[in-house]
């Protein structure tokens, strides 16, 4: 069974990460399908002390 936070079938190009200017992380992930049938995206938000802000920032900083 996966762990709640196992994004791995989730496609990166789905996926956008952003620090913002107060340092803290946000999350996007785009919801599948086409643009009129589409849910919204999920949109988190992570501050330092966060359980998962670690594993953003370093995926944020990770080389492409």
């Amino acid at each position: 069974m996966p762990s709640q936070t196992d994004i791995s079938g989730i496609p990166d190009d789905r996926i956008s990460v952003q620090q913002r200017s107060d340092g803290s992380i946000v999350v996007r992930i785009q919801s599948p399908g086409d643009e009129r049938s589409r849910l919204p995206d999920a949109v988190f938000s992570f501050r330092c002390g966060d359980p998962q802000y670690d594993y953003w920032l370093r995926r944020l900083n990770k080389p492409q």
